[in-house]
C-alpha cells in the first residue's frame, strides 16, 4: 500500500515540473520582471527534496535539471548535475539534520538558486571572457536570482499540501 502513494507522490511530482517547464519556457505566459523570466525549475525540485526524501530529491533534481538544459540551451547534463547533486544534499540534510518547515525550504532553496545561478553565470559567462561580467551579473543574474527564488513559498505550501493529503489516505 506505501508503494501504491509513493508512486502516486512522484507522478504528480512529474506532472508538476513538467507544467512548471512548460510555464518557464513559454514567452508570455510569465511576465518578465526587470528584463528577466524565473526559472521555476530550481524552486520546484528543492521543495519536493526538502518534503521527502535524497534519492526523490537526487531524482527529480536530475529531471528538472535536464528539462532545464534543453530549454535554457546549455550543455546537456550541467543543470541536472547541479541540481541533482544540491536536491540529493537538501533531501539529506532534511531527513537527518534539519526539521522541514517554510524557513528551511526559504533558506534551502535560496541557497540553490543562488548556487544555480552562479554556477551558470561562471561557466557560461566568466570562462568564455564575456565583458563586464561585474555589470551582467548585477543587471541580469541578480534579478534572475530573485524572481527564481519568490515562487517558494507557493511551490513549498501547494506541496506540503499534497504531501500531507496523501500521507493521511496511507495511513487509512
Amino acid at each position: 500500500m506505501a508503494l501504491k502513494y509513493k508512486v502516486i507522490r512522484c507522478v504528480a511530482y512529474t506532472i508538476e515540473i513538467i507544467l512548471l517547464f512548460i510555464l518557464q519556457e513559454l514567452p508570455y505566459l510569465m511576465p518578465s520582471l526587470l528584463g528577466v523570466r524565473p526559472l521555476l525549475l530550481i524552486a520546484a525540485p528543492m521543495t519536493i527534496a526538502i518534503l521527502e526524501n535524497e534519492k526523490i530529491g537526487l531524482g527529480f533534481g536530475v529531471f528538472a535539471g535536464l528539462l532545464m538544459d534543453m530549454g535554457y540551451g546549455s550543455v546537456i547534463g550541467f543543470h541536472a548535475i547541479v541540481l541533482g547533486v544540491l536536491g540529493f544534499f537538501i533531501g539529506l540534510l532534511a531527513v537527518n539534520l534539519v526539521k522541514t518547515n517554510v524557513l528551511t525550504s526559504l533558506l534551502c532553496t535560496a541557497a540553490a538558486v543562488f548556487a544555480v545561478i552562479s554556477l551558470h553565470f561562471v561557466f557560461f559567462y566568466l570562462l568564455r571572457g564575456y565583458d563586464m561580467a561585474s555589470y551582467a551579473y548585477q543587471k541580469y543574474y541578480l534579478p534572475m536570482m530573485l524572481y527564481s527564488f519568490l515562487p517558494t513559498p507557493i511551490l513549498y505550501y501547494f506541496n506540503k499540501a499534497f504531501v500531507v493529503g496523501v500521507r493521511e489516505r496511507e495511513t487509512i
